[in-house]
């Protein structure tokens, strides 16, 4: 088994919870390495030297970025990946109920049963939870100014609140099942998860193992209608609005010239991207039942 730890995630909060893992660890008498990360992208490396050399169990310690660094790391290969959350916002987690407390959260894994769920792939970097473009990519870049004050959803509202200032609409080519379509866009998702930014449900409806993509699409609105957007944003109740729209699919293409793409919570500029799902692609442990009474 390797522990890959950031301990720097979550303002600290990554080297206490990776202490308990050691600990849990020790006390059941299994074997283990610990690797820390020290940029970024190292996760990754990590996570495929690991594959190479036999591993076939990986401990993710940190957050959402770390966890999307080691699938990325494993690229479709068949391991398994146990989940111990202590981000800023711990937004893929959210889709699988585990305790809130990174040690239980542990616990209730390796006490679970196994489970398959699916990867999405842009191009050529593998992802786990939403993906896209738009006003939300502006709220990602805002909220990492306001990070230090605090975790879960208050970086993140106090970076729309800035990003208001700073947004334009994208024009997109959006490619999906042979049809083509041209628009004016404030924000489109690609999710294989739900949850972004501490909380906010940006992909309502995805499902982890059901071999698609959702994908949600706001038409382009006035800077005055995305307050209204965003509050219901927040709930996963923006699909009711007429602007938005919400299909389902296995592959999709976005053309965007000068485009900024969330990928996990990592910003990359590109001008095209090639979205795929690869259903089934990655084993974790789900949790049964209370942690506490097994530990």
């Amino acid at each position: 088994m390797r522990i890959i730890a950031n301990e720097t995630s979550g303002n600290g909060a990554g080297a206490a919870a990776l202490a308990q893992v050691i600990s849990i660890l020790e006390k059941r008498k299994m074997s283990f390495e610990v690797c820390t990360t020290t940029r970024p992208g190292y996760a990754a490396d990590l996570a495929g030297e690991a594959i190479r050399n036999g591993e076939r169990e990986i401990v993710g310690v940190g957050g959402d970025g770390t966890f999307s660094e080691i699938v990325d790391g494993l690229a479709g290969r068949s391991a398994v990946l146990y989940f111990v959350p202590c981000g800023t916002g711990n937004d893929f987690v959210k889709m699988l109920h585990l305790p809130k407390n990174p040690a239980e959260a542990f616990l209730a894994q390796l006490d679970g049963k196994p489970r398959l769920i699916d990867v999405g792939r842009v191009n050529d970097r593998c992802f786990l939870n939403v993906s896209g473009s738009g006003f939300d990519v502006e709220v990602l870049r805002q909220a990492a100014r306001f990070k230090k004050f605090g975790s879960g959803l208050l970086p993140y509202l106090l970076g729309i609140f800035a990003a208001l200032r700073q947004f334009r609409p994208l024009t997109v080519e959006m490619t999906a099942e042979g049809k083509t379509v041209r628009k004016q866009v404030t924000i489109f998702s690609v999710g294989n998860g739900s949850y972004i930014g501490g909380g906010m449900k940006a992909v309502p409806h995805a499902v982890i193992d059901d071999g698609l993509f959702d994908v949600v699409v706001a038409d382009q609105m006035s800077k005055w209608a995305v307050p209204r957007l965003l509050g219901k944003f927040v709930a996963g109740k923006h699909t009711d609005l007429p602007l938005v729209h919400e299909w389902r699919c296995t592959e999709l293409t976005v053309r965007c010239p000068g485009m900024t793409l969330d990928v996990d919570g990592e910003l990359i500029p590109m001008d095209e991207a090639h979205y795929e799902i690869l259903p089934g692609a990655l084993e974790i442990r789900e949790s049964v039942g209370d942690p506490l009474s097994r530990s």
